[in-house]
């Protein structure tokens, strides 16, 4: 084991124990640490938050440098091409996916043939022809609008550069 690892794994360990320790004082006056918990929930576990991310700041797993510089020009000029485009959440994204079958990684022409398919078990036009409940057709009329809504997303985000 490298001895980053082991330095990190023992800083670990030590708050741990520390924290166990601020525990009982805390605890020991029953008044103090229910005080805390209520309304400094944060000050009971700081003995183990510190430690825990200075032993994974040693090891290395966690890392709080970056070379990002805000550049005020480049800001407006994403802003100005990003005006009129249209962002859509991860989670509905995920939901167009599920709702085409699909997942992210499929190519277009995959979520187009998983569209074209769904369309013709589900469109309202052939629930009509086979004089079912009003229900389905309501459902399949439902179904079709939200295949097509899925599937004109995903074209549109995936047209812009966006999966």
């Amino acid at each position: 084991m490298k001895l980053k690892t082991f330095i990190g794994i023992a800083v670990i360990a030590f708050g741990v124990v520390s924290e166990v320790m601020w525990l009982g004082v805390c605890f020991g006056t029953v008044v103090v640490g229910i005080l805390l918990l209520i309304f400094a929930p944060g000050i009971l576990f700081l003995p183990f938050n510190f430690f825990l991310t200075l032993g994974l700041s040693i090891i290395g797993l966690q890392t709080y440098k970056t070379n990002f510089r805000y550049n005020e020009q480049y800001h407006q000029q994403y802003n100005q091409q990003n005006a009129n485009a249209q962002f859509y959440s991860f989670d509905d994204m995920n939901k167009y996916y599920e709702v085409l079958e699909s997942k992210k990684s499929d190519s277009l022409e995959v979520i187009k043939a998983n569209y074209r398919r769904l369309i013709k078990k589900y469109h309202y036009d052939s629930i009509v022809s086979k004089d079912l409940p009003q229900e389905m057709v309501q459902f399949a009329k439902e179904k079709t609008q939200s295949l097509n809504e899925a599937y004109a997303k995903i074209k549109e985000s995936r047209k812009n550069g966006r999966i």
